[in-house]
């Protein structure tokens, strides 16, 4: 049931494993392509049935709740099958392509209705590209429309292989300045401004999207340097209002929260910059 990740109702499924680090990512169980322990505080009843299950001694119980040591985890999924309450939650699952598009298609109805589809999302899904192919190749089989959200930083040979089973490409563009994107996500633009330009001589069907986030790109300069890149291509565009949603994931995971002092993004504020672009 998802609505916003390309046309109609749509499937998203979502691949582990990221090579860009984001500090605005709202999925940071995606990043990491192994396995994680995801400990859930505000459903735990503090029953300790984890805690014995542990041959590791990777859990203690405190006053306020069950602490992971995760550097003693060894991922074993003992304490997830012993959790009544579902605090205790083990991120991804090894599955077969074919699996993946048997269960896409039981929504076929409803995508078939809306003008929807199958989207493979992230983390970044041609950090897997043989996979992401069958999947979108056995969802062009069944007759479902296809989505892939990306950041582009793949290979020019994997863009070229995907060409004829994606229908739909969603490319994130955060900022056109290189130090800015090298900054707040690891890696340089470059090689994504060359995917982009390549993708729409292809002439295939492109949306570029650009996630507004607070004290990096949410100023009329930086967004419209953005679209003065992309003014003359052949692409729809669109803005995303930065969120707060995915800031417990972080503590669920025990991971470092890069932006977790930054503020949700006013409505105004988007609305002024939404306003700025559709001029």
């Amino acid at each position: 049931m998802s609505i916003h990740d390309g046309p109609g109702i749509r499937s998203t499924v979502f691949l582990k494993g990221c090579n860009l680090r984001c500090g605005w990512c709202h999925n940071p169980e995606t990043w990491e392509a192994a396995f994680q322990l995801q400990y859930i505080h505000s459903k735990c009843i503090r029953c300790g049935d984890c805690v014995a299950q542990c041959d590791e001694h990777a859990l203690e119980m405190t006053e306020n709740g069950v602490k992971v040591l995760r550097e003693r985890c060894n991922l074993c999924g003992r304490c997830v099958e012993h959790c009544a309450s579902g605090a205790m939650v083990m991120v991804g699952e090894q599955i077969e392509a074919a699996e993946v598009v048997r269960r896409a298609a039981q929504d076929k109805p409803f995508y078939d209705e809306s003008g929807g589809g199958v989207t493979l999302s992230g983390g970044e899904p041609l950090m897997q590209p043989e996979f992401s192919k069958a999947i979108l190749w056995g969802c062009q089989a069944k007759g479902i429309h296809t989505a892939l959200e990306t950041n582009l930083t793949a290979p020019r040979a994997i863009i070229d292989a995907m060409l004829p089973v994606v229908d739909l490409w969603m490319c994130d563009l955060k900022t056109v300045d290189a130090e800015m994107h090298k900054k707040y996500t690891g890696a340089s633009n470059e090689h994504i401004l060359a995917n982009l330009n390549y993708l729409a001589e292809k002439e295939v069907p492109i949306i570029v999207r650009t996630p507004v986030v607070p004290e990096f790109n949410d100023t009329q300069e930086a967004i419209t340097a953005i679209y003065k890149q992309i003014k003359g291509l052949p692409v729809k565009y669109e803005l995303l209002e930065f969120h707060t949603l995915g800031f417990d994931k972080f503590n669920h995971l025990g991971m470092n929260n890069p932006c977790e002092k930054t503020q949700a993004l006013s409505k105004e504020k988007f609305a002024i910059l939404n306003d700025i672009i559709q001029q």
